[in-house]
């Protein structure tokens, strides 16, 4: 296990480039609890949490949320089409998957790419394990990636990775100032709603200063939050994902990380983080007999259906 400097400022680095309009409060932050960044010996399962005086994670769960990440990119690819047939015509999802005739093989091939980053779960360390070819290793070199599509992944992955530590850093602050809520579940539920808030309050003037509309902004901060949900669901071991003493039931977490957003209805997070939810519902052979007559909409009712 190693705790030093370098540690805690890499991840300070990342979370002030994931928020950069709440710099300066985050460092603020840094210097207030002064808690530690350790980094475990990889090992089975996940290392990702946090006390009073530290934040605690493995190098294999880092690369477990960049090898999903980029894999579940491609549920877009995978699931647009009947996503899109379904929506224009009102015909159930179900139904749409069945009449896309070139899915099936897309849709093996994205299992396979999700069963390889689950693999890592149940490695020791990511050697263990058989990276695919066309997934780029991870890497700190944004600019080095071979495509524009590798780094719009990127992006989305530190996004997602940012939410997960300012999530953790939540437990740190609750710890130290004896002020957690009651009961573990409700401080994860806590944790969650304050890094989605820390992350996504506050954009308009940072996009106004850097030529962006808000609703770019937010749309690419909540992008990357939904792909944190779904790398999570996937952490979360099955036994625990309807809740139990110190989680509570995963849907109410995906919940509290992907609805609500003031998004408009052309925006790209809303068919996006439909096929994440209909690649997760797939997964777990759940009916997916829905009609909606937009993204947005099929969002909320998928939401709805992994209750």
């Amino acid at each position: 296990m190693t705790t030093g400097p370098a540690d805690r400022a890499i991840v300070l680095h990342l979370l002030r480039g994931a928020v950069p309009e709440r710099a300066d409060e985050i460092s603020g932050f840094w210097t207030r609890y002064g808690h530690a960044v350790e980094v475990a010996p990889s090992s089975k399962g996940v290392t990702m949490n946090a006390d009073a005086s530290r934040i605690r994670f493995d190098t294999k769960t880092i690369d477990f949320f960049w090898l999903l990440g980029f894999s579940a990119w491609r549920a877009i690819e995978v699931y647009s089409p009947a996503l899109v047939l379904a929506t224009v015509t009102g015909m159930p999802l179900s139904q749409a998957l069945g009449v896309d005739a070139e899915r099936g093989q897309y849709e093996f091939d994205y299992k396979q790419r999700v069963g390889s980053a689950r693999s890592l779960l149940a490695a020791e360390q990511t050697a263990d394990i058989s990276w695919p070819a066309d997934v780029p290793e991870p890497t700190a070199d944004r600019d080095g990636l071979g495509n524009d599509q590798h780094k719009a992944t990127f992006d989305l992955v530190a996004l997602a990775l940012a939410f997960t530590l300012l999530h953790e850093f939540r437990h740190v602050m609750f710890c130290a100032d004896n002020s957690a809520p009651s009961t573990l579940p409700e401080e994860e539920i806590a944790c969650d709603t304050w890094a989605r808030e820390f992350m996504t309050s506050g954009l308009a003037a940072y996009a106004t200063t850097h030529g962006h509309s808000y609703a770019q902004v937010q749309q690419k901060r909540a992008m990357g939050i939904a792909l944190a949900a779904l790398i999570i669901h996937a952490m979360t071991p099955t036994y625990a994902q309807w809740g139990n003493r110190q989680y509570p039931p995963i849907a109410e977490r995906l919940t509290a990380m992907i609805s609500g957003y003031s998004l408009p209805a052309g925006s790209s997070f809303w068919p996006f983080t439909a096929c994440l939810l209909i690649a997760l519902m797939r997964q777990e052979n759940r009916p997916l007999d829905i009609v909606a007559n937009s993204n947005q909409e099929m969002v909320e009712i998928l939401l709805d259906r992994l209750r």
